[in-house]
């Protein structure tokens, strides 16, 4: 273990209850994030979650969804007049 600690050792983290309030979530969906694969540091009875490894890991976990295809203006307008 090193002799002397850093002053600004938990300036990288947030505590889990901050970051969850900070992302709009509840302290149990955060606990459940950690379960999931969340980094996390347990130091002094309390959770602490890294910042920036937090929203990369939160960023990654979004999916993106592709755009319906669109349909053909004269595919309608063949309907239209079939009828």
């Amino acid at each position: 273990m090193p002799e002397t600690l850093d002053p600004d050792f938990l300036a990288e983290y947030e505590k889990e209850s901050d970051w969850a309030e900070g992302h709009g979530i509840s302290q149990r969906t955060a606990a459940r994030y950690r379960a999931l694969g969340l980094p996390f540091l347990t130091f002094g009875g309390w959770v602490w979650i890294p910042k920036r490894e937090g929203r990369q890991w939160i960023a990654g976990r979004v999916k993106r969804r592709r755009n319906p295809r669109r349909q053909r203006r004269q595919a309608i307008t063949a309907e239209i007049s079939a009828t």
